[in-house]
């Protein structure tokens, strides 16, 4: 295995005899390495390999611009995941994890902040990846004074489980947006109208919509009991919305022989009232 370059002390670009670019990472594997140098295998701790050309000249331009203690905040908190949390992903999610951490200290400097939309949902549905986003917050605080609020958090959980869906789930992109499509339509008639795609509401109903076709397309569930009181109250002064969720329900039942719990109804529930709220007060 030949060094192509050194991206950093800690990080090497190198090509296998067969040709295969990968970038290596260990402790002092880049210091004072020249193209052509052999690389000593056994200093090597964690290896990536770009599925393209496109994705290797992406990878260098991380590993060459972010500073190195984002690399160990990630990897403390990548160990975080796994060893307290139990959540276990490729180590390919250190890469934009770095680039995002790195990007919210940087607006934090700039007292810049970002709402994240998926807050709600992603604590009440992915309580374990919100944890992980918290303690980032913690290791970053830490390091470097920024106080940041629960929206960053999230952010960082939504990494998690973007990597733990790809790892575990075999579902295509293409099933994903029939099934997103088929719900919007749902909805769409049951109002009788066009919802807006430009407005935040879409687009906050359409993120949730993708999490919720990757869990029934990889047969996941998601169960709190605690929420059943307000569920049935939200029914009662959203009828109309209830009864769209029903049909969405009896949908998935039918084409996907999944039936949704009273939680996955609640959050249907919530998101639609919001994107119909418009047409429904004219």
């Amino acid at each position: 295995m030949k060094v192509v370059k050194a991206l950093n002390n800690n990080m090497v670009l190198v090509r296998d005899k067969d040709g295969n670019e990968s970038i290596c990472q260990g402790k002092g594997i880049g210091f004072q390495k020249k193209t052509g140098d052999s690389l000593e295998e056994d200093k090597i701790e964690r290896r990536f390999i770009p599925e393209n050309a496109s994705e290797s000249r992406h990878f260098q331009e991380l590993f060459t611009e972010i500073p190195d203690e984002y690399w160990e905040i990630a990897e403390d908190v990548l160990e975080y995941a796994r060893k307290e949390c139990n959540v276990h992903v490729s180590d390919r999610i250190i890469l934009p994890l770095c680039d995002h951490m790195a990007g919210s200290i940087e607006r934090s400097r700039e007292n810049v902040s970002l709402d994240n939309p998926m807050l709600w949902d992603i604590k009440r549905i992915y309580p374990a990846e919100f944890r992980i986003g918290k303690y980032a917050l913690k290791v970053l605080k830490d390091r470097f004074g920024a106080d940041m609020a629960q929206d960053e958090a999230a952010f960082i959980a939504y990494h998690f489980v973007n990597a733990e869906l790809a790892t575990r789930s075999t579902v295509s992109p293409d099933e994903v947006s029939r099934l997103i499509g088929s719900v919007v339509d749902i909805v769409q008639q049951s109002f009788q109208t066009q919802l807006d795609e430009e407005e935040w509401n879409y687009q906050r109903f359409l993120t949730h919509l993708k999490f919720f076709a990757k869990r029934i397309l990889s047969r996941e569930c998601y169960e709190n009991s605690e929420d059943d009181d307000i569920f049935t109250e939200l029914s009662g002064r959203f009828i109309h919305v209830k009864n769209c969720v029903d049909r969405i329900a009896d949908y998935i039942l039918i084409e996907y022989h999944y039936d949704i719990s009273s939680d996955e109804r609640l959050y249907l529930l919530i998101h639609i009232e919001r994107v119909t709220r418009r047409i429904r007060s004219k």
